[in-house]
């Protein structure tokens, strides 16, 4: 596998991949080539079967390219730019060889010049693909040297080669190599910062947004109108949780040019972060203004709102993209899952039944969410009905399989769910179809335990890790259904098996801090594991909890009651959230912010799966004690 910065480099391999398009051949360049070289004309039918291959190439079709060029370069042999174009499209297919061989022809063909340039890059793109960094370091060391000689000639500076040249460098983890390579593209080239933005682009992609931002900051000094480096610029700020940066990054996209789309919804995102409910729907607005699509534009915005778990906002954005664009079915889900959020299920049913079959893929997301209403609403049989043309279509479809088992769990039939899930699983089994087949096993096992079995989830588990000992997901369920099973000590011990692998696996994270908090013990090395949990997702509603049920035993008070606030604010009605926060306001004497949590709590008690009597009856037992409390504090 290529890491970040080999992606960068590496031509052939990844299927659909093309190269960055480089100099394009001229056929006029071609034939004034071919006079200079002795008054000889290019072929016309070199030209011609040229000409055909770019069509393929454009179209996605390297073979039939490759095919063309082939017939091209039969027709000028001594073409240096017919056979880099032969070489590139090989190198597409793979056939790394032959595709070395015409590079190789092109340079004892080239007196220098670009053709030379480009035979020298290809030929390093296939070192980097070979795994052969020196020798694509020399390789595109040698294009330097003739594009920097074009440039003292007046000729067009093309960067791929520095930027190729500091990709292999950092991919090597020499970064002021990497670094220096593109300094001396900028003194060449003193407005071009796209090395620096690649290199920027490719950190990130490897996670690390501390060295993306220093080189994201570089390209936007050389060039300050580069709109995609201050857009990667603003997500490494906010990667680093540094908004306001991150702000200022977007406005600077937004002075370049005030309809870019993706800036103006990021800009609104960031508003609904802060709690700029205003400032959020005038940058909202604009991005719908902007856009060609104003129901895609209106869903977009729907999503950010449902991001922030501001449901009333979702749907009135949602019903102004009706009003305007009409009854789109992409909008009638956005006003399904809004109305959702608010808890009003039937009218939630009555938009996502309105998504019909010819609506494609969107259709299957929003029969799940139907049935998913319904069965919240108590229209078992609706619910399950909701979901058998999808089932009848796509029958092995993981996403409505465990929503049809979820639909069975709340009505009562959890053997039935669990009936299911086993057949899919054997059927898929059989047939040797392993995709998803994580999935399946964690939503048995997640069943049996709602069943009360959570011993047999433990057992399945097991028998399926033994044949996938290196399958995240099945680990992450093992540990959850020890848990269940009440073997807490063997619980933890598979999650820190799971970190071993991955250490920065958020959820197992979360499982071994809230497990301590939950015992009382070990809370500092607790509060370290989900602060790095929420390092790799600061949006977390549950991570947040987690953090302040920590805060909370530790006897923080106040951090912890600002820590429970912002995971109800970004997860809404959440029973467990809500308990811990009435908890924390009622030690921190606040009776009458204790009992609306604990009320909240209790009209989300009755969401879960399945629903949790003795729960309730806990958190009824602590809303009677507070707002006894609270009276009798008013009659003293």
């Amino acid at each position: 596998m290529f890491h970040a910065f080999a992606a960068v480099i590496v031509l052939a391999g990844a299927p659909g991949a093309r190269a960055a398009p480089r100099r394009h051949v001229d056929p006029d360049a071609i034939r004034e080539a071919r006079r200079e070289e002795g008054g000889r004309y290019a072929s016309p039918r070199a030209i011609s079967h040229y000409l055909e291959a770019r069509r393929h190439a454009r179209s996605g079709d390297a073979e039939r390219a490759a095919e063309q060029l082939r017939l091209a370069v039969a027709y000028d042999e001594e073409s240096p730019e017919l056979r880099v174009s032969l070489a590139e499209e090989l190198a597409l297919l793979g056939q790394l060889d032959p595709a070395e061989g015409e590079a190789r022809r092109a340079l004892e063909l080239a007196a220098g010049g670009a053709s030379a340039s480009e035979a020298q890059v290809l030929l390093g793109r296939i070192s980097a693909a070979r795994g052969q960094p020196e020798q694509a370091i020399r390789a595109f060391q040698s294009a330097i040297r003739i594009e920097g000689t074009l440039g003292e000639e007046g000729g067009e500076l093309d960067p791929e080669p520095w930027r190729l040249l500091a990709a292999v460098h950092a991919e090597a983890g020499d970064e002021s190599a990497a670094v220096r390579t593109l300094e001396d593209l900028a003194k060449r080239a003193p407005e071009d910062g796209s090395g620096f933005r690649e290199l920027g682009r490719a950190y990130l992609d490897r996670k690390e947004p501390g060295r993306a931002e220093r080189q994201l900051r570089r390209a936007v000094q050389l060039d300050a109108r580069d709109v995609e480096a201050h857009r990667l610029l603003a997500e490494a700020h906010e990667a680093l949780r540094r908004d306001p940066e991150a702000r200022e990054d977007l406005l600077a996209i937004v002075r370049v040019d005030a309809d870019d789309g993706p800036a103006l919804l990021a800009l609104g995102r960031m508003a609904v972060r802060q709690g700029d409910l205003g400032q959020a729907r005038e940058w909202f607005h604009r991005h719908v203004r902007a856009s060609s699509d104003a129901a895609d534009a209106h869903v977009r915005v729907v999503f950010q709102w449902l991001e922030g778990s501001l449901g009333a906002e979702a749907l009135a954005a949602a019903r102004a993209g009706i009003e305007e664009a009409g009854p789109d079915p992409r909008l009638r889900f956005a006003e399904g899952l809004a109305l959702q959020e608010l808890r009003r299920w039937a009218e939630s049913a009555e938009a996502l039944a309105a998504v019909k079959a010819e609506a494609g893929e969107i259709f299957v997301s929003a029969r799940i969410a139907l049935a998913e209403a319904l069965s919240r609403a108590g229209r078992h049989g609706e619910a399950e009905r909701a979901l058998e043309a999808p089932l009848a279509a796509i029958p092995d479809d993981v996403r409505l399989v465990t929503a049809r088992a979820n639909v069975l769990e709340r009505a009562g039939r959890s053997r039935d769910a669990v009936a299911l899930l086993r057949r899919v699983l054997a059927e898929r089994e059989k047939s040797e179809a392993g995709e998803d087949l994580s999935d399946l096993h964690a939503a048995l096992a997640e069943s049996l335990v709602r069943a009360g079995r959570a011993d047999d989830a433990v057992a399945a588990l097991r028998t399926a890790v033994a044949s996938r000992p290196g399958d995240e997901v099945l680990l992450y369920a093992l540990g959850s259904a020890y848990e269940s099973a009440g073997r807490r000590d063997a619980a933890v011990a598979q999650m820190r098996a799971l970190l071993a692998l991955n250490p920065d696996h958020a959820e197992a994270l979360n499982f071994v801090g809230y497990s301590f908090a939950e015992q009382g013990v070990r809370l500092e090395e607790a509060e370290t594991l989900l602060r790095r949990a929420l390092e790799l997702r600061p949006r977390s509603g549950h991570l947040l909890d987690s953090l302040g049920w920590v805060l909370f035993r530790r006897g923080d008070l106040r951090h912890a009651v600002e820590c429970l606030e912002q995971a109800d604010a970004l997860s809404g009605p959440d029973a467990t959230i809500l308990e811990h926060l009435g908890d924390a306001y009622r030690a921190a004497a606040r009776p009458a912010d204790a009992a609306r949590a604990y009320s909240r709590a209790l009209g989300s008690v009755a969401d879960e799966l399945p629903p949790q009597a003795p729960r309730r009856a806990d958190i009824e037992r602590k809303l009677r004690d507070v707002t006894a409390s609270t009276e009798r504090s008013g009659r003293r």
